[in-house]
């Protein structure tokens, strides 16, 4: 009787300590909910996608898909302008304040990304306003 009293007390001391860390999110879910922003190239597939977090001024371009196309972003606004691209599926750029793209707070900038390649400079284009 003594031993099930004590295997029944180990078993919810170790239910207890478990449940917290079940319901603790995991590190990826973590830093894809920190985007405040995100627009993709406008094919079918989307080749291409830009996210934003205001915090930061966090601009991040990555190439999505294995296609042979590279990815490039054009961010314009209140006396500010940037432009940069990336290929290679899986590979990423990121732009930010600390790196030296301090954007303007409670301003919008105008977000335009495309896919380009030989030929076919400004293919699947999509665009949207972020707000810093």
């Amino acid at each position: 009787m003594k031993f099930r009293r004590t295997l029944s007390a180990f078993a919810v001391a170790v239910a207890a300590a478990g449940v917290p860390l079940l319901g603790a999110p995991t590190a990826g879910a973590a830093t894809t909910a920190t985007w405040d922003n995100q627009l993709h190239t406008n094919d079918g597939d989307p080749g291409g996608r830009v996210r934003f977090r205001a915090a930061g001024d966090v601009v991040e371009l990555c190439d999505i898909e294995a296609d042979g196309w590279k990815v490039n972003l054009e961010v314009s606004g209140y006396h500010y302008y940037d432009e940069f691209s990336v290929g290679g599926n899986g590979n990423c750029v990121t732009h930010s304040a600390s790196n030296g793209h301090d954007m303007t707070e409670g301003a919008g900038y105008s977000v335009k990304i495309y896919l380009s390649k030989s030929g076919h400079p400004y293919e699947y284009e999509d665009s949207a306003v972020f707000w810093a």
